[in-house]
């Protein structure tokens, strides 16, 4: 099983999307899965259900922070390397997908209502939108971490 398929698996089975992403690709960064999950947590449903930046994205921002970003102030190098590869991700995922946030991603849904939710899951978005992201995250992240020098 690839990684972007074990990360369609922990969304279908109740994790976000961020969760989904960021424990399959830190657990391969050697961060312990369970912290992982938990770091993650408040960036689902673009970011606590708010709409905002996808989860599947910024599960893939906190991948390539733990491969590429600073562990210092000092390493500005590496923070600018971090952001510019930041930068690409939502690039491409807008490219691909038509935006990186959450909400228009949805259909306009508003997450914190049962409407909202009911909206979600009767447009058959988690399937035909989340976990293509999640997907496409984890796929974009990887060839990242593989083609690129990591710092630290």
């Amino acid at each position: 099983m690839t990684n972007a398929e074990k990360a369609v698996a922990l969304h279908r089975g109740g994790s976000a999307c961020s969760q989904a992403v960021f424990t399959v690709l830190a657990e391969e960064l050697g961060l312990d899965a369970r912290v992982a999950h938990k770091l993650s947590t408040g960036l689902g449903g673009g970011i606590g259900r708010l709409g905002l930046s996808c989860g599947a994205i910024t599960g893939g921002v906190l991948a390539l922070s733990l491969a590429f970003g600073s562990e210092d102030g000092a390493d500005q190098k590496a923070k600018l390397d971090t952001y510019a590869r930041v930068a690409a991700l939502f690039r491409a995922m807008e490219a691909r997908h038509g935006s990186s946030q959450c909400r228009a991603l949805l259909g306009g849904a508003d997450l914190w209502t049962e409407e909202g939710r009911a909206a979600v899951a009767a447009g058959g978005y988690s399937d035909k939108v989340c976990n293509a992201l999640v997907a496409d995250v984890v796929e974009y992240v990887e060839k990242e971490i593989t083609g690129g020098k990591r710092h630290g």
